[in-house]
């Protein structure tokens, strides 16, 4: 993780021969399935090979909080959340699930943002 000079928090992944730098505000979501994560603008997907726990070590000061056991998301890119279906819908518009241990917490965080 690096921050810039205008003090925007930044992560640099490694992309196949690629090393990108993706500002951590321009995150939606970060998907783990195992050792490979998806990161997800609101325009672009990333894959790379980090564990999710790296990414939520790093970005936790930054908004981002775990939703389930393999989602992180950056609670600045939530625009609702629904609370029969225990389901949170992006900006974007993409829906994802929250896991039932976690509810709580995220809807505290959302409720006081």
């Amino acid at each position: 993780m690096n921050n810039n000079s205008q003090n925007t928090k930044s992560i640099v992944i490694k992309i196949k021969n690629i090393t990108k730098r993706i500002i951590a505000s321009e995150i939606s979501h970060i998907v783990c399935d195992a050792y490979l994560c998806d990161i997800f603008t609101q325009t672009e997907k990333f894959t790379c090979t980090k564990l999710l726990k790296y990414f939520e070590t790093e970005l936790s000061d930054y908004g981002f909080i775990r939703i389930s056991r393999d989602i992180l998301v950056n609670t600045e890119h939530i625009r609702h959340i629904e609370n029969k279906t225990k389901q949170i819908t992006l900006k974007n518009k993409v829906e994802l699930q929250v896991s039932v241990r976690r509810w709580k917490f995220l809807k505290s965080v959302f409720m006081n943002s």
